[in-house]
C-alpha cells in the first residue's frame, strides 16, 4: 500500500509541475514598449592634409626719394632703390674616405643577405676588409667572405668569423 501512496503522491507532484505553467500563463503581463537596444557606432575619422608652411623672402618695394625742385631749374627726381638679398647658404658634408665607403657598402651587403645570421663586425684598413664575430655555420662564414669580396674597391678579405655550435650564444 505504501508504494501506491508514494506513486500517487509522485504523480500528483509531477502533474502540478507540468500544469503550473499552463495556469500561470493567465497571469503573464506584456509590456507595450519593446526593449531599447543601443549600439555604439564610432565616428569615421576624417584626415585633412595641411601643407607645411613655407617661408618666402621677397625683395621689398623700391624706396624712392624725391628731391624738391630748385628755384632756378627743375631737376629730375632722384630714385634710390635698395634690394635686399638673402645670404647664400653653404652646406658642408663630411667626405668619406674610400675605407669608410667600403665598410658601409660591405655592411649593407651583409645585412641584406637573408642567408646570414649572427653578429658580424666589419673593419676596413687600406682596402682590406676584416670580418669578425660569430655566425651559426661554417657555410655562413664563407658566404659572408664572398659577399664582402664582391664589393667594389675591396682588395682582400680576412675572414676571422667563428661559428657557434648548436646556435647558443
Amino acid at each position: 500500500m505504501d508504494a501506491r501512496i508514494k506513486l500517487a503522491a509522485a504523480l500528483t507532484a509531477t502533474l502540478a509541475i507540468v500544469a503550473a505553467p499552463t495556469f500561470a500563463g493567465d497571469v503573464v503581463v506584456y509590456s507595450a514598449a519593446a526593449p531599447t537596444t543601443y549600439y555604439y557606432v564610432p565616428a569615421e575619422r576624417t584626415y585633412y592634409y595641411v601643407p607645411a608652411e613655407h617661408t618666402y623672402y621677397y625683395a621689398p618695394d623700391p624706396t624712392t626719394y624725391y628731391t624738391p625742385p630748385l628755384a632756378a631749374y627743375y631737376d629730375q627726381p632722384v630714385v634710390t632703390t635698395r634690394i635686399y638679398e638673402a645670404n647664400r647658404i653653404e652646406v658642408e658634408a663630411p667626405r668619406y674616405t674610400s675605407d669608410q665607403r667600403i665598410t658601409n657598402d660591405v655592411v649593407d651587403v651583409l645585412a641584406g643577405d637573408p642567408r646570414l645570421s649572427g653578429k658580424i663586425g666589419v673593419v676596413t684598413d687600406d682596402r682590406t676588409v676584416h670580418l669578425t664575430g660569430r655566425v651559426t655555420t661554417p657555410g655562413q662564414a664563407d658566404i659572408a667572405s664572398r659577399d664582402a669580396a664582391s664589393v667594389d674597391g675591396v682588395r682582400e678579405v680576412r675572414n676571422e668569423l667563428r661559428t657557434r655550435v648548436g646556435g647558443s650564444r
